[in-house]
């Protein structure tokens, strides 16, 4: 039976055609498709790094801040210290290194490259900054009275007024008790500062006890029945009356209403590594096994905050701020004029002025250190891309730049070559910060 026209299908050669045309649609679809994938993929990962990169420089804002906020400029040279006649304000020496240099900022320049080898590689020298002030609480505690040789490490311990506002404020804690501890002790285990004021202007500064720093008993319910204290090391450093000071400062008799305390802590920013190859790594030992995905790896850097105590060792609680944190960089505006001076002169010092570091020195080495002077702190943070996805480095031209052009793209191997897909792009915040708390110092 002869077929007609109408029932006649696709000859071979028009089917393979046709199929032909259709992989290559297909294949400029998957194209497209994985392109912008790669694309999507890309941009998140570089909108991560801008997020992570604004949160970390927003809480370093808050801590720059707080510079000597309820504390010293420069423990070693602050006239209104209270010490014996004849004796310096502070030991130089002494088990308590961090308290002997307290002072609102200590500058390490560069001392984060020894932790951060590749950064050094892309021309970058990543700071360590320490912080001291008060960053627990904005209270300060009215002392009840003192009395020596009672606190929990056998020193002086300060019986606080209860119904004071401050004290008000943690006794509306569900667990007293431990806000204050936590005010004055932040990390258990470690010894903090605190700092006595007394009413002729004087204050001291004394390490509190390395086990209980500060507590409230409750009596009969809580409320004006209990009793709060913070207890006081004084095996080193003695509690100083009027007597002892020839009235310079210091407590006059139990110090009954005369006295008040607030904590101070030291906190360190830096740039390492998560990983235990290093000496001193030991309290960022906790973080490696929740890192494991990363292997702890040397090549991947983060942008720590954690506390030093009053020996100046770092604790075991080092606050993750940032992942993928490549540089930070510290610079100061520093006021070198006379109390008499008027208008006051400010210097600003750039990143690579090597003034940054002797005007934030350590005091108990640098007798010109004046870190009390400085009126604010420039920064800059520098985060990048979880994932290499470049093939070349790209810098800002120089051309009308009144400093060296900074790099855009990072690269995290040993050594990158052009056209090797080693290179993660950088996201970078350059900001000022002023020191309010520092603006009354000029000695």
């Amino acid at each position: 039976m002869k077929r007609t026209r109408r029932n006649a299908g696709f000859t071979l050669v028009e089917l393979m055609v046709s199929l032909v045309a259709g992989l290559f649609v297909a294949l400029a679809v998957v194209g497209l498709s994985t392109q912008a994938t790669n694309t999507f993929h890309e941009e998140a990962r570089t909108a991560a790094s801008e997020m992570t990169l604004r949160t970390a420089v927003e809480r370093l804002r808050a801590d720059l801040q707080r510079a000597a906020y309820m504390g010293t400029g420069n423990i070693q040279a602050d006239t209104s210290i209270a010490h014996a006649p004849g004796s310096a304000n502070m030991p130089k020496t002494g088990p308590y290194t961090g308290l002997y240099r307290l002072s609102s900022f200590l500058l390490t320049s560069g001392g984060s490259a020894t932790n951060a080898p590749l950064s050094v590689a892309a021309g970058m020298n990543p700071d360590v900054l320490e912080i001291s002030g008060n960053f627990s609480t904005t209270d300060d505690y009215v002392v009840r009275y003192a009395e020596t040789g009672t606190s929990s490490c056998a020193g002086t311990r300060l019986w606080l007024t209860i119904d004071s506002p401050a004290m008000w404020r943690i006794l509306s804690q569900s667990n007293a008790d431990a806000s204050l501890e936590a005010a004055f002790q932040p990390v258990p285990g470690y010894q903090f500062a605190a700092r006595i004021a007394d009413d002729t202007g004087h204050f001291q500064y004394l390490p509190t006890c390395l086990g209980k720093a500060a507590g409230v008993t409750p009596v009969s319910g809580g409320g004006i029945s209990s009793t709060a204290y913070v207890d006081l090391d004084t095996s080193s450093l003695p509690f100083l009356t009027s007597s002892a000071t020839k009235t310079n400062g210091g407590a006059s008799g139990l110090g009954v209403g005369r006295l008040r305390v607030n904590p101070i802590q030291v906190v360190r920013w830096e740039i390492r590594p998560i990983n235990t190859t290093n000496s001193g790594d030991a309290p960022y030992a906790q973080l490696v096994s929740p890192a494991q995905t990363d292997g702890g790896a040397t090549d991947k850097y983060e942008l720590f905050r954690t506390y030093e105590d009053v020996t100046g060792a770092v604790t075991q609680a080092p606050e993750l701020v940032a992942e993928y944190a490549v540089d930070l960089k510290f610079a100061f505006s520093a006021d070198k004029s006379l109390v008499t001076d008027n208008p006051r002169v400010l210097t600003v010092y750039g990143f690579s002025d090597a003034n940054n570091a002797q005007l934030a020195s350590d005091p108990t080495v640098n007798v010109t250190a004046q870190p009390q002077r400085i009126r604010s702190v420039h920064f800059r943070v520098t985060t990048r891309s979880a994932i290499a996805d470049r093939t070349d480095t790209f810098s800002l031209p120089q051309a009308n730049l009144q400093q060296p052009a900074y790099p855009t793209r990072y690269c995290v191997l040993l050594a990158c070559t052009s056209g090797q897909t080693g290179w993660a792009r950088l996201r970078s915040i350059t900001s000022e910060v002023a020191t309010p708390n520092l603006a009354k110092f000029f000695y």
